[in-house]
């Protein structure tokens, strides 16, 4: 095009946000940024929720500092991109002071600040949140329940996390979805109530997706609950066969009781069905370059944009081996 407006650059960079290449759409910001066309709050709203998903704190700190040296709308839709940013980076109390200084907030801004709180740790927080919302008379969604049963599950408050469960339809109208449930068990699961969640389980009036029963598996390895474990893998099998973490968390819950011939049994099992263990994978980024990183049998790869390198293991120090 030979003459790009702020329309044409922020439909790029929606296009690529909404298209999970959110490094492509920073980067396309930031050109934006050095041709000088100033960006509306379509714009600053689309690379935030990029920046989000990358963790990229730095340039979402830098898109809030142009908000407000260049005026930039900053309505409800920007406030709630900045709160989400700020929250998945970690930053709690920026996303709570963004969130405090709004004129006006909707239950998208009350939820992403609960389900911020609690992610990061503050549990109590997020209850507490919540409690004021409920005075101001805002009605929450499904998406609040999900961010207050999570603080709970975090927090260890199992009884206080079936109340708020019970409460979704009895005192809010909310019908509990897929997401809601998987977060029950969760809850009962972390707490070391492993039979509870089970009967849960069996009692849900929808059928248990992957998720429901992977959160199952994972408790039974934490707290070495064997048969538990045996029948949530064969849910699990029936579902998504060619799955590997199925099979390496049962064979882990054998290992943790000893019963190294069944560990081995998975073993051959995920080999007999071809069922391939993907490669572990890190990312780093040094001076605004992302390297990628992948480890795969006897191999170290070290993907970067602007190269791609292939090493044997055996070739790097042992003093920079890391556990993958």
């Amino acid at each position: 095009m030979p003459k790009r407006d702020v329309i044409s650059w922020t439909s790029m960079i929606t296009g690529y946000s909404q298209a999970s290449q959110f490094s492509d759409a920073v980067k396309l910001f930031q050109e934006m940024m050095a041709a000088k066309v100033k960006p509306d709050k379509v714009t600053v709203a689309s690379v935030l929720s990029a920046c989000a998903h990358l963790g990229k704190l730095d340039v979402g700190w830098a898109v809030h500092d142009y908000i407000r040296r260049h005026g930039v709308q900053a309505d409800i839709y920007v406030g709630n991109s900045l709160i989400d940013m700020y929250c998945k980076c970690g930053m709690v109390e920026k996303a709570l002071e963004v969130f405090h200084g709004m004129k006006d907030k909707d239950s998208v801004s009350w939820t992403s600040v609960i389900s911020g709180l609690a992610v990061n740790g503050f549990a109590n927080s997020a209850l507490d949140l919540f409690s004021q919302m409920l005075r101001e008379g805002v009605q929450p969604t499904h998406g609040t329940f999900v961010g207050i049963l999570l603080a709970c599950a975090h927090a260890g408050l199992v009884n206080k996390g079936l109340e708020y469960f019970e409460s979704m339809e009895s005192v809010h109208g909310l019908v509990p979805a897929m997401k809601h449930y998987g977060c029950v068990v969760d809850l009962l699961s972390r707490s070391g109530n492993i039979d509870k969640a089970y009967e849960f389980i069996k009692k849900m009036p929808i059928v248990p997706d992957v998720v429901v029963w992977r959160i199952l598996l994972s408790a039974c390895k934490l707290h070495g609950n064997v048969v538990l474990a045996e029948i949530a893998t064969k849910r699990l099998l029936e579902l998504d066969p060619c799955d590997s973490g199925n099979y390496v968390l049962l064979s882990n819950t054998y290992a943790g009781a000893d019963r190294w011939d069944d560990a081995m049994k998975m073993r051959e099992l995920m080999e007999d069905g071809d069922v391939q263990k993907p490669s572990g994978s890190s990312s780093i980024e040094v001076d605004g370059m992302v390297s990628n990183y992948s480890q795969e049998p006897g191999l170290l790869q070290v993907e970067t944009r602007n190269d791609f390198t292939v090493c044997k293991s055996e070739d790097i120090p042992k003093s920079m081996h890391v556990q993958l």
